[in-house]
Formats: structure tokens, C-alpha cells, sequence
């Protein structure tokens, strides 16, 4: 019998990790063989001990496993995400941190941020 934490470890390792992978492989970037060198930030825009966490630990870990480097999940709560995802924007674009959220970042973040200001603090484009 499948305990419901099997199978949201799977389920989620199953689902995200390829496509983390296959999106990385084709970015623009150091070449597969030789990423990563060093631990991967995966950015999560919610407190710790949510659900989003959970699911960002379990994926974490199983990155952790696939690639042989340390992922380190780093809560940055707050602005409605508009906090975790200016950090992840203005971050190196090495493909050394990563964002995971729930749904699509680009409708949470804008609706957010035009919802509380009136310029974003980062470029869209």
C-alpha cells in the first residue's frame, strides 16, 4: 500500500523534475555535462511549513538525488510572491536558483503587483 507522502514524492519528482531537466539542457548557459558545479537555490514565495514548501522540500531532495549537488529551499514570504520572484529575477541568470510556485508565476506575481503598485520593480519583457 502507497502511504499519501509516497505518493506525493513521486508524483512531484515524477512531474517537475523532467521538466526542470529537459528545460535546462535547452537554456542558454553551461552546457549539461558541466551544470552543476556548485548547490541550486530553489526559491519558494510562501512561509515555511506550507504546503508549496513541502512539495519544494520533496522536489529538493529529489533533484538533490538526479543532479548530486545540494538544493537549498529558501522561503521568501510576502508581497503576494512579488519578494521571491524579484529575487529570483534579479538573480544570475546561471540556472543556480530556481522558482516554484503554485500555478503560473507570470499571472500571480503581475496580478499582485499591479493590484499594490504602480510600477513593478522588475522588467516583465
Amino acid at each position: 500500500m502507497i502511504t499519501r507522502r509516497q505518493l506525493i514524492q513521486t508524483s512531484a519528482a515524477g512531474v517537475l523534475a523532467p521538466a526542470i531537466g529537459s528545460h535546462m539542457a535547452s537554456a542558454q548557459g553551461p552546457s549539461p555535462q558541466t551544470w552543476p558545479t556548485r548547490f541550486i537555490k530553489l526559491v519558494v514565495p510562501f512561509t515555511p511549513g506550507g504546503g508549496i514548501d513541502g512539495i519544494g522540500r520533496i522536489v529538493g531532495a529529489r533533484l538533490s538525488e538526479m543532479w548530486g549537488q545540494q538544493v537549498v529551499v529558501e522561503n521568501k514570504p510576502g508581497a503576494g510572491g512579488n519578494i521571491a520572484s524579484e529575487f529570483v529575477a534579479r538573480s544570475p541568470p546561471d540556472g543556480y536558483t530556481m522558482y516554484i510556485t503554485a500555478g503560473d508565476w507570470r499571472s500571480t506575481a503581475i496580478s499582485s503587483a499591479r493590484s499594490t503598485t504602480t510600477r513593478l520593480p522588475i522588467s516583465l519583457r
